[in-house]
């Protein structure tokens, strides 16, 4: 697939520990395609800190590039619909600063390099949820163990 925001090429990537599926990633601009369903399971179905890259190159680092394009604003067609499709942008609800492109037909999400690191953060109330939960391990582990 070609890259909706530069000349790059999408290229497969794996990622999560627990349970791997596969994303596309531009080797160029480090932009990452989600298909349907797979930032949801990426960000809530895994652990935050488990989730990785599985790369072995890193996107290039051309800060010309990064100062004469603003992603954000650029539009978008989608690269699953094969440019069919533009991708409407939508603040995230997650993280009201990042701005993503969604596809209506296909549902797939585009993010731009450091985007995913920016939604995956844990906001204070997760980090404080998992606290409490940690707390009831610790004191109640029964409350915790398998009944079957």
């Amino acid at each position: 697939m070609d890259c909706p925001k530069c000349v790059g090429k999408l290229e497969e990537v794996k990622i999560g520990r627990k349970r791997q599926f596969i994303i596309n990633r531009c080797f160029a601009c480090g932009g990452l395609w989600f298909d349907k369903g797979e930032l949801f399971d990426a960000i809530n179905k895994e652990i935050w800190d488990t989730v990785e890259f599985e790369l072995e190159e890193e996107p290039l680092q051309d800060d010309e590039l990064k100062k004469e394009v603003d992603f954000d604003k650029m539009e978008a067609a989608c690269p699953r619909c094969q440019g069919t499709e533009k991708m409407i942008k939508m603040v995230s609800p997650r993280n009201k600063n990042v701005t993503i492109d969604y596809c209506t037909k296909c549902e797939g999400v585009w993010l731009d390099a450091g985007e995913y690191d920016k939604l995956k953060m844990r906001s204070n109330i997760e980090l404080k949820l998992e606290h409490l939960v940690d707390f009831f391990r610790l004191h109640f582990p029964h409350i915790f163990k398998d009944k079957t």
